[in-house]
């Protein structure tokens, strides 16, 4: 059965060129397909307007528009504010660069959104990796194989965003739990269609990449205001965990090897749905061991980093000149 549901799908990027062929045949392939589609560029060195550009001239489809929006410098929230500020429909839909979804993903959010008649409907995204570093990030955070609701895979009428407002637009990370937090004020439990999935797959592949991934992540969580009591305990209990095992002997060794295997063997089988998380790759176990000591050093980093911003702007020391 066909569906009259006008969207228009924002899509923020930056230097998304290796994922962007995935990403435009997973649109084109959609059962139903939005009629607009607004990429927001943040700046992107890698070709990628021009590479959207030339794939809208040769597979474009009729009665719908594709645009590349230019926006340098601008953070996730900000690209997203600007894709619904140019959108012509009263429905607007997210999804990020690299994340790539199911051929129905569109027709389900729609579906339900018209079946509920509710304004705002979460698909839920799929996370997995394939190299043994990739897959211990993605254990160690998301979990493999877990689904998770989140923006860049949801469909919102326009007046959700008249009646809470825009995304943060000067955060890196967080600004997805400031406007949750206030969708969830004004519009109560989040309505989720299960049925709306989108998958990701690209964690970073490398120490240095995961490490600053991390620590940036939590410096903008910081700024948010968001997470204030997990940030609160590795605030404190990171340093007492490495003083207990620095001064502490063989029962401060054994409080560091519980808190390694708690947080490096435990917590990623608790996040993860496929089992064994690893797969056919085995040394991924392994290396979330000390991968996960190194991340949250990086956390903790990032808390203290952002307690120093806020300080320098409470100071007026102009403290929102950071690393991003």
């Amino acid at each position: 059965m066909s569906l009259n549901f006008p969207v228009t799908l924002v899509i923020p990027i930056l230097n998304e060129a290796e994922s962007l062929h995935e990403l435009l045949q997973a649109l084109k392939a959609q059962s139903h397909r939005p009629d607009e589609i607004i990429f927001a560029d943040a700046g992107s060195t890698d070709g990628c307007p021009a590479l959207i550009e030339a794939w809208w001239r040769r597979e474009g489809w009729e009665n719908a528009s594709c645009s590349v929006l230019l926006r340098p410098g601008a953070m996730p929230g900000a690209g997203r504010n600007a894709g619904v500020h140019a959108a012509r429909n009263d429905w607007i839909a997210f999804i990020d660069g690299g994340i790539t979804p199911a051929c129905d993903w569109l027709e389900q959010l729609c579906r339900h959104a018209l079946a509920r008649q509710v304004p705002a409907v979460f698909g839920v995204c799929h996370f997995s990796a394939h190299a043994p570093f990739a897959k211990a990030v993605c254990a160690l955070s998301y979990g493999h194989g877990a689904v998770h609701p989140v923006i860049p895979a949801s469909l919102f009428a326009r007046r959700v965003f008249d009646e809470i407002g825009e995304f943060p637009a000067h955060l890196r990370a967080g600004e997805d739990l400031v406007w949750m937090g206030a969708l969830q004020a004004r519009f109560g439990v989040q309505e989720v269609c299960k049925a709306a999935q989108v998958s990701y797959t690209h964690f970073p592949t490398g120490w240095r990449q995961a490490l600053r991934k991390w620590r940036v992540t939590e410096l903008h969580c910081v700024l948010a205001g968001v997470r204030t009591g997990q940030q609160a305990v590795y605030l404190c209990g990171l340093p007492a965990l490495y003083t207990v095992a620095w001064v502490g002997g063989g029962g401060g060794c054994a409080v560091f090897l519980a808190y390694l295997v708690l947080r490096g063997v435990l917590d990623p089988v608790r996040r993860s749905l496929d089992r064994p998380w690893w797969g056919r790759r085995p040394g991924a176990a392994f290396i979330a061991l000390p991968l996960v000591a190194a991340l949250d050093i990086a956390k903790w980093a990032g808390i203290v980093q952002g307690i120093g911003v806020r300080l320098a702007d409470v100071i007026g020391s102009g403290g929102r000149d950071v690393d991003r």
